[in-house]
């Protein structure tokens, strides 16, 4: 039961494959087979997770390792594959106009398996070749419109950063390896030595891990790669891959728990300037003559994850479990308010032709509900409440304050930037909102609603984006076990 969720996604990318290629005239034959799997696999995860969260250690051993559903991997699985569930159905109608989507639908379900197998992975190898295959297929998928010249350079920068990342971080994982003689998390836990191999050995692991997880500055691939790739991928790229590539990085930087180098401190750090370095590239975007709203988006991801270090190295540093738990919220929480805030601009882009938000004035006349539910992503992205990034956010605040009990003035100083980083957000939201809502420049010619397959997904992110605002318990029940597991050094 521990792989099948995995095992599903990758018998449903080579059925996908196999539907577009016998049916090249049905252009959703591969879409609906990819959304079946998909789903199935959100399901069978789903029942992993009652079984899990009643205590029961659920895992298989393949080739000498051993693949385990613990806490933290149904966590990350039941978001990617609620994730891909949507964003299947969604590209049936949006990717209709391009070719070759027998292999978009199987690179798409192939990275979401690398996904849950580096959540499930219980040593750092195994951990690594699944990030591999999520990385390779977020690969393919950016430069997936090769014909256009944005895509094919966004690509290869995403290409030689991210292989030159994943380079780095196999080099810190053998220096683990050669200390302790084992790849297994735990009993490499407990035989790293405080020197200067294991230090070396948490920056390479830094340093390549987080390329993927878009940290400052190993961040310049990604605006330009959520911003070419197609609005779907977008969502994912900032809803939940680069969110996996942090919880690789978290899985191996807590082999280095047990020595005494500072890990939580250097991820405050990090954080800190990753989230105020993203606001204000974000905050400049807004104001140039030509402003992308893909890209603003895309900046605006790289602060973010900005908030869910923070909370995660506040817990590691200073023990505030409230961090914790805002921390592995907010993956929750952004993965389906970005994801909805892609697909909005995604609909919008699909009926303009265009990803020039001064081209948008007045669109939301013509597209009310689309328009509705960018305005709810972004006002929960900018930690407005009652909306679910307020409530995550805030908890992350909170951690800040209780540091304060340790670090004095240096736990107030952290929450400021992290608030004062909030209210920046506004600063780019709320003038997006404001073009949707003015009145049109330009005539619209043709333009009318969303079609109704590709509203599905955005209703659903826009109900679970305002209930997990409304009702935080309700998603924070998926996120105990996981705070209970790690604090008990599981």
């Amino acid at each position: 039961m521990a792989i099948l969720p995995i095992l599903l996604l990758i018998i449903g990318a080579y059925l996908a494959f196999m539907a577009g290629r016998l049916k090249p005239a049905n252009k959703m034959a591969a879409g609906a087979v990819a959304s079946a799997f998909a789903l199935l696999s959100f399901i069978v995860t789903l029942l992993l997770a009652m079984r899990v969260w009643d205590g029961e250690l659920i895992s298989c051993t393949i080739g000498g390792t051993i693949i385990v559903a613990d806490a933290l991997g149904i966590m990350l699985a039941l978001i990617a594959t609620a994730m891909v569930t949507l964003i299947s159905v969604y590209s049936m109608s949006y990717m209709k106009h391009d070719t070759r989507l027998e292999s978009y639908y199987s690179l798409l379900l192939l990275m979401v398996a690398g996904i849950l197998g580096i959540g499930f992975a219980s040593d750092l190898f195994l951990m690594f070749v699944f990030f591999e295959l999520m990385a390779v297929s977020s690969y393919a998928l950016v430069t997936f419109r090769k014909h256009r010249k944005d895509a094919v350079e966004a690509g290869m920068k995403y290409v030689i950063l991210s292989a030159a990342g994943s380079a780095i971080a196999l080099f810190g994982i053998s220096l683990m390896y050669g200390q302790t003689g084992s790849l297994e998390i735990a009993t490499v836990a407990n035989g790293l030595r405080d020197n200067m191999v294991s230090l070396i050995g948490v920056v390479m692991v830094i340093i390549g891990f987080g390329v993927k997880a878009a940290i400052v500055p190993l961040h310049t691939w990604l605006p330009d790669a959520h911003s070419a790739a197609p609005s779907g991928i977008s969502a994912m790229l900032s809803g939940i891959v680069i969110q996996a590539g942090f919880i690789a990085l978290f899985k191996a930087l807590l082999a280095f728990t047990e020595t005494n180098i500072s890990v939580g401190n250097l991820l405050v750090g990090l954080a800190l300037v990753t989230m105020t370095v993203g606001n204000l590239l974000a905050f400049v975007q807004i104001s140039v003559k030509r402003a992308d709203l893909k890209r603003v988006l895309a900046y605006s991801s790289i602060a973010q994850m900005g908030y869910i270090i923070l909370g995660i190295g506040l817990w590691m540093e200073y023990n505030t479990e409230i961090g914790l738990q805002g921390g592995l919220f907010h993956i929750m929480t952004h993965a389906f308010m970005k994801g909805l805030a892609f697909l909005c601009a995604g609909l919008i882009i699909y009926r303009l032709g265009t990803r020039e938000l001064k081209k948008m004035r007045g669109i939301g006349h013509l597209m009310p509900v689309t328009a509705f539910c960018f305005t709810i992503a972004a006002l929960s992205l900018a930690g407005l409440p009652p909306l679910s990034g307020f409530m995550s956010e805030w908890m992350i605040f909170r951690a800040g304050i209780d540091a304060c009990s340790i670090i004095g003035f240096w736990g107030i100083l952290i929450t400021f930037i992290a608030v004062l980083n909030s209210i920046i957000s506004m600063g780019y939201y709320l003038p997006i909102i404001r073009t949707f809502f003015l009145k049109p420049n330009r005539k619209f010619v043709g333009v009318k609603e969303t079609p109704k397959l590709m509203m599905i997904p955005i209703i659903v992110m826009t109900a679970i984006t305002i209930t997990l605002g409304v009702w935080p318990e309700l998603g924070l029940k998926a996120i105990a076990p996981v705070v209970t597991a790690l604090l008990g050094g599981v």
